[in-house]
């Protein structure tokens, strides 16, 4: 739902799914490649592969064997994220 828009812009929807999440009791689902968004919107994920739906806790997912689950969290734009993530 982020592709297109500016960091900011982003970070406002982010923000924006959290509020209405809480003030509303909501589940949302939503589809993204945005690793900022994983970080700060969701608290479980899913990842498609191998023909297999994955889910869990970013950290559950993280944890996980697969060398492409290995190589998304843990290249640059992840690392960075789940830094961000934690401050």
């Amino acid at each position: 739902p982020t592709a297109g828009l500016d960091p900011i812009g982003a970070a406002h929807f982010d923000e924006l799914v959290l509020e209405l999440q809480s003030a509303l009791g909501l589940t949302v689902v939503m589809i993204t490649h945005d690793l900022d968004s994983l970080y700060t919107a969701c608290n479980r994920i899913g990842v498609l592969l191998n023909k297999q739906a994955i889910c869990g806790t970013i950290q559950e997912i993280r944890a996980r064997p697969e060398p492409w689950i290995h190589d998304y969290f843990n290249g640059p734009r992840g690392r960075a994220a789940a830094y961000a993530g934690a401050a």
